[in-house]
C-alpha cells in the first residue's frame, strides 16, 4: 500500500507545479508558428497580451550567443497602448534570461496617425499631433551588437539611428544617425547625439 500511495503523492506535487508555471507563465501567440519559435523560458506578463512578432536571433550583446527578440502588446491593440520589444539573452547552458523590455522602439499606438483622425481620449489628443500625421516608423534592425531603426524624416528622406552594445554600461549607446535620399539615394551623417543619446533608453520619435 505505501509503495502505491509515494508514488501517487509525487505525481500529485509535480503536477501543482507544473500547473503553477504555467499560470505564471503567459505565451500567447498572434501566430500560431511562433509558439515552435519560443524558448521554454519566455514569458510576458500575465493579462491581455500576446507576442506579435519574433525577430531572427542574434548576438546582440556580443558574448558569442544568439540572443531572443520578439515583439509584445495588448490585444487587440487601443489608442495610447505601447508595443513593447523584449530581448532575452541566451546563458551557456542554452537557456534563455529575460535582460531588457523597450516601450519606446515603436511610436505609441493610434488607429491612424493623419490629421483627420482625432482619438476619442482627450489626454492623447496632443500625443497623436506630435507625430505630424504619420506614422514615423519604418523598421527595427537588429544585428549582432547593433539595434537600428529607421524612421521618416520628411517627403524626401528617412533618418537610420544606429545604437551599439557597450559592455561597460551593459546597453546600447548611441552611434549615429544618418539621413537616406530617397530620390537618388546617398547617404548623409547628422549629429542626433543631443536628442537620440547617450544610449537607447533616450530615444524618441519626438522633437
Amino acid at each position: 500500500m505505501k509503495i502505491y500511495i509515494i508514488p501517487q503523492i509525487v505525481l500529485l506535487f509535480l503536477s501543482s507545479v507544473i500547473l503553477g508555471q504555467n499560470i505564471d507563465c503567459n505565451r500567447s501567440v498572434w501566430i500560431n508558428r511562433f509558439t515552435k519559435l519560443l524558448p521554454k523560458d519566455i514569458c510576458i506578463p500575465n493579462g491581455n497580451y500576446h507576442i506579435t512578432e519574433v525577430y531572427n536571433r542574434v548576438d546582440l550583446n556580443e558574448d558569442g550567443l544568439e540572443d531572443f527578440i520578439f515583439d509584445w502588446n495588448r490585444n487587440p491593440l487601443q489608442d495610447g497602448d505601447t508595443i513593447y520589444v523584449t530581448i532575452y539573452l541566451q546563458n551557456p547552458d542554452s537557456s534563455f534570461s529575460n535582460f531588457r523590455t523597450f516601450n519606446n522602439l515603436y511610436p505609441i499606438n493610434f488607429k491612424s496617425y493623419s490629421f483627420d483622425y482625432v482619438p476619442k481620449e482627450d489626454k492623447l489628443k496632443d500625443i497623436h499631433k506630435k507625430y505630424y500625421g504619420f506614422d514615423p516608423l519604418i523598421e527595427i534592425n537588429f544585428d549582432e551588437g547593433i539595434i537600428k531603426i529607421t524612421r521618416k524624416e520628411d517627403a524626401e528622406a528617412n533618418l537610420i539611428i544606429t545604437y551599439k552594445f557597450d559592455k561597460s554600461i551593459n546597453n546600447w549607446r548611441y552611434e549615429k544617425s544618418e539621413e537616406y535620399f530617397l530620390v537618388g539615394g546617398g547617404y548623409k551623417l547628422i549629429d542626433l547625439s543631443e536628442q537620440l543619446g547617450p544610449t537607447i533608453d533616450n530615444f524618441t520619435y519626438f522633437d
